[in-house]
């Protein structure tokens, strides 16, 4: 879901590190590809790269960030502390959500990178607990990145600004209006992830151990 609060991140230099980009060419070979969606977490990439194998649309939205310069940084929970933009403290990530998106903009509302945190650890958790086969949780991280990152990242990114917002649905609205589950669905479709049809969480297989 899109947050509003901000993330900072403790961590930036060792994920760009760990991605391999943003480094200084010291010779004559030519200078990497711009990676759109960049983490260090090696679960989150396996994720990244199996919705990149099974999604044309994934990978044409990345093609198109690439040539901009944008990107999104996909981290863990503890990567993060929370900062609330109206008082300016910070807290922990909420170690109970599953994840949340935050544009970086600035004072005129351009947004060059969003900041995209999925709870990995919490999501493993509870599918233990349910005893899931790997393929399950795996089918369940990629919607979330469906929804996250093609959902609400790629909308902020291809427009450069906030007002690029592609919301989640609002208070009483079906989720069939609302632009982040339509992009989310049109990856899941392709990836033969099932479609969302709620506001909730109900389309995760994991969905009944958040309830609780």
């Amino acid at each position: 879901m899109a947050s509003t609060k901000c993330f900072v991140i403790g961590a930036i230099v060792a994920v760009l590190g760990a991605a391999g980009v943003a480094a200084e060419q010291t010779d004559d070979r030519p200078a990497a590809r711009h990676v759109a969606v960049v983490t260090h977490d090696q679960t989150l990439r396996e994720a990244l790269a199996r919705i990149e194998r099974g999604s044309a649309s994934w990978r044409a939205a990345m093609a198109a960030l690439a040539a901009t310069g944008r990107r999104a940084l996909v981290l863990t929970p503890d990567q993060v502390v929370v900062q609330d933009r109206a008082t300016g403290t910070t807290t922990a990530f909420d170690r109970s959500a599953v994840a949340e998106v935050s544009p970086v903009a600035d004072g005129d509302g351009n947004v060059t990178t969003v900041l995209v945190v999925v709870n990995v650890g919490r999501m493993r958790q509870l599918h233990d607990l349910r005893g899931s086969l790997p393929g399950e949780f795996h089918a369940d991280l990629d919607r979330v990145l469906a929804h996250e990152v093609y959902g609400h990242a790629v909308p902020y990114l291809a427009a450069g600004h906030l007002s690029g917002r592609c919301p989640d649905p609002g208070r009483g609205e079906p989720a069939a209006q609302s632009c982040a589950i339509q992009r989310e669905n049109v990856v899941r479709a392709e990836l033969r992830l099932g479609r969302r049809t709620d506001a909730a969480l109900g389309g995760l297989i994991l969905a009944g151990l958040l309830r609780n």
